[in-house]
């Protein structure tokens, strides 16, 4: 075929295009006349056309055109002949002809044709559309109700993801989940209805899925393939009333998505406080959940900077501010990160008085901190000593000015001390954590990662079951500052460092301070939204000369800081002319305050030491961590340390309560016991004094900067007024003693610290006889001592006393002393075992206090270096002040190795002490191992005596029994003649038995039988050995054959001399020629002895009466026993003396 008469004849003519243009207009009239003038519409042209007139007057709901069409040929299944074509039923469908999609699919049209861009069927366009008849009638047609479109959505999903939330009804969901949708389906990523409700915001739909109006509830917990539910993407999207709905219907609003996401992090992340305040008030809602890196909400709000949500969410009671995150960040640094100023101050640990409980605030109000200024004051003062309340140091706050009331930086006081000692008075993190927070708010909390640094160190606390498990390991480690060219830029750099936007960095200006070598940042400018305007500088722009009269910033960086030549005859930092240069140094030592450099490092000191305290209050406070342990409630008039046990033992991080010396050594197990029994207790005890015992107390001593020193150690309960070793008292004391050079460095003021804490017991510090501990210990191993040579010089007493008692009974005299028997003391152990008790408890608690000082000095010999570390890079970058760095680091290294020195003083004692100890103990366990001994002896000599009594014994029974042999049958036949038998008679019925005839017969018979009976009995050895050898000798004749060779017999030699050894039953021994050893002799004629045939000295079985003797089967007498030490009268041979005499 010609291709033009091809294209020709695929075109469609004017008839065609005619039907076409009136199926669009609904013009019947015309539609039938065209159809009239052919009948034959049978070309592919003319199917065209009907297909399309017929998608027409379809979507125009014309039934009788769609029949007449039909009728024609039109076929309603007929796929689209172009991509933008769409099928009858299609246009039906949309219009909502439910008439003509019944007609349709009547003559064969597919209700479950897609599109083939979209991949959607004629019951999705009828339901989005809400065409509830258009739904049933293809449903009625065999439509699929949860046919899938190509992003994995049924008609139900498709009509949820609609943002058009007008166009969704009730009815329509409900036909189509009456006609089986199913009301969870999920799309390609896990969508379920509800959630696109949610995702979209579609508050009516939403409503419709969980009223229950369609017949079911849709699933409240059904997610999408991140784990996040419709109240998670309602929170995300700030639909507050969405929230409530869900959370009205049963949304669990602690739900976790991946990354362990809740509603209430989305909603903290966008700061919605709309749905924070609706989730707050759910119930089981978690304020503090935390995500897989540790953030919570609070975290997010802090960290975009949402104040009014970080508001919303610090009002919750049961929200943290401290947890960390997995950057070791707290909801504050996460504020100081992004430098939001506002937030800041809020999370300020000093702003959350309201958190504490009852107890804990009263704890607070109870304590006194004290607060030491240094510097040159008024009438010639060098301190200013001042004992505010832990909770007014802390918590206080002018409302007036919008300050602390107690502030912790020099800065912010008006007198300026050169710098600040801040002490509480006990183990508590909560308050550690809270100053240290306090005080990097007060100085502009930008030093972020020296701050985390210092966070930190709180990982060396060690937690455990029991209350006395929690304290600080072992510490002592140095935060460097960041080095740079000068402090401003340092903190510029940090700042740009810190911020993810570059446009939210604020330049800021420092002002020097009069009296101080180093800047001090002012607050920055703060718009009324909160945010940081930058300040402008006068150094941007090109280092070239400006002809507008500006200059550059070289020029300007040389005015503001000098030339280095100059810059160096000053302290670090400040530019010449400034104040500080023309300041008056106040302090008279070369190393003082302001000589060093401004930027310093950060330094902290965890360090055990020892104090003491009475049994009395060391069970009160025993008994009150037991009752704040079980939550009883507090009594109705507690003193402080019971407030401040029952406000913080079971806080998280809790306090570290003070520690006897075994609960410092032995932290895994209960030491109840072990506590009432020290060697202080049992020599206070003995010497009726008040009743002490060793407690190791913790030293924490932070150095923040060259103004700030924080420490923390507890005082004693209830802490008495007249106290000797009171530790804060003394440490006050001796920085006023005029014995000592001032303090004049915050490096002064911690070694001084550390040096009273660490020689606490130091003898020269002490005046009391009471309290010299290590005399103690001496004295107790001295009495240890006495008391072992006055057991051994009594051992040795009793041992001679029962050898003499012993010889007097040996000999019958009489004993001196009948109550006393030696025998007693000598097997009697009880008091050495208590002093064996006892000088074990002493050096157990002699390797304890050992532990601790040794702890001591290793800790205090790397403080000291971290000190002169720090010193020589404060002032590395300016010579002229290396030499009085070099003297203030000798000095530092003076006072180190007195430190050093006294600690191995009493490390010396210590080591000393314990070698007496020692050598106690060895001496104690001698003297037990000679009582032992000596009471093997006396059991053997008992076990000898019983043995005589035994033999006395048997030989009684063998006289009864030989006595029994030979009048038994005696007495048998007497009474048999003794019965009176008729034969027994003579003629006159008298007896007729005389005494020659009994006579003869019970004599002649008893002693037949008797004689043989008693021969056996002293012969029954020799006999059952001599039966045992026949039957053996029987038993072994079978075995041999005759063409076998017969054993080799080994024959005993003769040739030597031999002794044989007689007992006789007095016990005397006499020697004989025979057999010395235990060999067996050989026979008389030297017969060989088989093996297996048991020997003559085999026979163990003994007679009683026998002197021991053993005889071979030969005949010939060899006797032999072992030697008897029956004799009581031969002392020489006596057991206990060790003598053995043959």
């Amino acid at each position: 075929m010609d291709p033009a008469t091809s294209i020709a004849s695929s075109a469609p003519d004017q008839r065609q295009i005619r039907l076409i243009a009136a199926a669009a207009q609904l013009n019947e009239p015309r539609i039938r006349d065209i159809l009239s003038e052919d009948p034959n519409w049978s070309s592919a042209t003319d199917r065209d056309a009907l297909r399309q007139s017929l998608q027409k007057v379809a979507a125009r709901g014309k039934l009788d055109l769609v029949r007449l069409l039909i009728s024609h040929g039109a076929d309603p299944d007929a796929k689209p002949g172009r991509d933008n074509e769409i099928p009858a039923i299609f246009k039906a469908a949309e219009g909502g002809h439910a008439t003509i999609i019944a007609e349709l699919i009547a003559h064969g049209a597919d209700p479950d044709w897609k599109h083939p861009r979209t991949g959607q069927t004629a019951l999705f366009a009828a339901a989005c559309r809400s065409h509830v008849a258009a739904i049933g009638a293809l449903v009625d047609g065999g439509a699929s109700i949860d046919t899938r479109d190509k992003d994995g959505r049924t008609p139900l999903l498709y009509i949820a993801s609609d943002k058009k939330a007008g166009k969704c009804s009730a009815e329509t969901l409900k036909l189509l989940v009456d006609r089986g949708a199913d009301l969870e389906v999920r799309d390609a990523i896990s969508r379920t209805p509800l959630v696109w409700a949610a995702t979209t915001g579609n508050l009516k739909l939403l409503d419709i899925l969980t009223s229950g109006s369609l017949g079911r509830r849709a699933d409240m917990t059904a997610t999408n393939n991140r784990g996040r539910t419709a109240l998670h993407l309602a929170a995300e999207q700030n639909h507050p009333e969405m929230v409530r709905l869900l959370l009205e219907r049963g949304a669990d609003p602690s739900a976790v998505s991946d990354g362990g996401w809740t509603a209430l992090h989305n909603a903290a992340q966008g700061g919605h406080t709309d749905v924070i305040g609706l989730l707050l008030q759910a119930r089981g809602v978690d304020v503090n959940a935390e995500l897989n890196n540790g953030m919570t909400p609070l975290h997010w709000a802090a960290f975009n900077g949402h104040e009014a949500a970080v508001v919303i969410l610090l009002e919750h009671k049961d929200t943290k501010v401290d947890i960390k995150d997995g950057f070791y960040r707290t909801p504050l640094l996460c504020a100081a990160e992004k430098r939001h100023g506002n937030i800041v101050q809020l999370l300020s640990p000093a702003r959350a008085a309201s958190r504490l409980s009852d107890a804990a605030r009263r704890a607070c109000e109870s304590f006194q901190a004290t607060v030491v200024d240094f510097g040159d004051f008024r009438d010639g003062k060098k301190q200013l000593v001042f004992k505010p309340s832990v909770f007014e140091l802390l918590y206080g706050w002018n409302h007036e000015n919008d300050k602390p009331t107690i502030p912790t930086s020099t800065k912010n006081i008006k007198y300026e001390p050169s710098f600040r000692w801040i002490h509480l008075p006990a183990n508590n993190l909560a308050w550690v954590e809270t100053l240290v927070s306090k005080s990097f708010i007060e100085n502009g909390h930008r030093d972020i990662e020296a701050f985390k640094s210092l966070e930190r160190c709180f990982d060396q606390e060690h937690c455990g079951p029991f209350a006395h498990a929690n304290f600080m390991r072992p510490f002592a480690a140095r935060i460097p500052a960041i080095q740079n060219h000068g402090y401003l830029d340092r903190e510029e750099k940090t700042l740009v460092a810190l911020s993810e936007d570059t446009s939210q960095v604020s330049t800021m200006v420092d002002s020097p301070r009069p009296d101080k070598g180093h800047f001090s940042p002012t607050k920055p400018t703060r718009s009324d939204t909160g945010s940081t305007k930058p300040i402008p500088r006068s150094d941007t722009g090109s280092t070239t000369a400006r002809s507008d009269g500006k200059k550059s910033k070289g020029e300007q960086f040389v005015e503001r800081h000098g030339h280095a030549k100059k810059r160096a005859r000053g302290p670090p930092g400040n530019a010449p002319g400034s104040k500080a240069r023309h300041s008056s140094l106040t302090l008279p030592l070369p190393w003082e305050n302001s000589r060093l450099a401004a930027p310093s490092g950060r330094m902290i000191l965890f360090m055990p030491f020892l104090h003491y305290e009475t049994n009395e209050r060391r069970k009160k406070m025993t008994a009150a961590i037991k009752l704040a342990e079980s939550g009883a409630p507090l009594s109705s008039n507690p003193c402080c340390d019971e407030l401040l046990i029952h406000g913080y033992i079971n806080n998280n991080p809790p306090l570290h309560p003070r520690r006897t010396l075994d609960q410092f050594f032995y932290h895994g197990i209960d030491t109840a016991l072990r506590d009432e029994d020290q060697v202080v207790y049992r020599y206070c005890k003995l010497h009726r004094q008040e009743v002490k015992v060793f407690m190791v107390d913790q030293l924490w001593l932070w150095v923040l900067s060259r103004d700030l020193v924080i420490t923390c150690f507890p005082q004693r309960w209830n802490q008495p007024k007249q106290d000797p070793l009171n530790m804060l008292d003394g440490i006050i004391e001796e920085t006023n003693a005029k014995t000592r050079p001032p303090v004049q460095t915050v490096y002064d003021l911690a070694m001084l610290i550390t040096n009273r804490c660490a020689g606490l017991f130091d003898r020269h510090r002490l005046e009391s006889q009471e309290f010299q501990f290590l005399d103690i210990f001496e004295s107790s191993v001295g009495r240890v001592t006495n008391r072992e040579s006055e057991l051994f010089v009594r051992f040795n007493r009793a041992s001679e006393l029962s050898g003499r008692l012993r010889k007097q009974l040996a000999g019958r005299a009489p004993r001196p002393d009948k109550d006393r028997d030696p025998a007693d003391e000598l097997l009697d152990i009880g008091s050495e075992t208590e002093l064996l008790a006892e000088i074990k408890d002493i050096r157990d608690e002699l390797n304890i206090l050992h532990t601790v000082l040794n702890g001591q000095m290793i800790v205090l010999d790397e403080f000291e270096r971290h000190i002169t570390d720090e010193v020589r890079a404060s002032t590395a970058a300016d010579p002229s002040a290396r030499r009085t760095t070099d003297m203030f680091v000798a000095d530092c290294k003076r006072r180190s190795r007195d430190q050093r020195r006294l600690l191995e003083t009493h490390l010396e004692d210590i080591v000393r002490i314990n070698r007496q100890s020692e050598s106690i103990y060895h001496s104690l366990t001698n003297l037990l191992d000679l009582k032992q001994k000596h009471s093997n002896a006396l059991e053997a000599r008992f076990a000898r005596d019983q043995a005589v009594i035994a033999a006395r014994q048997g030989q009684t029974v063998m006289v009864f029994t030989l006595v029994t042999i030979v009048f038994l049958p005696m007495s048998f036949i007497a009474a048999f003649f003794a019965i009176n038998f008729r034969e027994w008679q003579d003629a006159d019925g008298q007896p007729g038995l005389s005494i020659g005839f009994a006579s003869k017969y019970m004599f002649g018979i008893g002693l037949g039988i008797s004689i043989p009976l008693i021969i056996l009995a002293f012969t029954v050895t020799e006999v059952v050995d001599s039966v045992l050898g026949f039957v053996s000798g029987l038993a072994q004749k079978p075995k041999s054959k005759p063409d076998e060779d017969p054993q080799p017999v080994r024959r005993l030699s003769t040739s030597r001399h031999q002794q044989s050894i007689n007992l006789d039953m007095n016990g005397a021994t006499r020697r004989k020629p025979g057999y010395a050893g235990l060999s067996p002799p050989p026979s008389a004629a030297g017969s060989p002895i088989s093996p297996m045939m048991p020997g003559p000295y085999d026979a163990h079985r003994l007679s009683p009466l026998a002197g021991t003797v053993f005889r071979p089967r030969s005949g010939s007498g060899i006797s032999w026993a072992p030697r008897s030490s029956f004799d009581r009268r031969k002392g020489d041979g006596d057991l206990e003396r060790g003598g053995y005499r043959c």
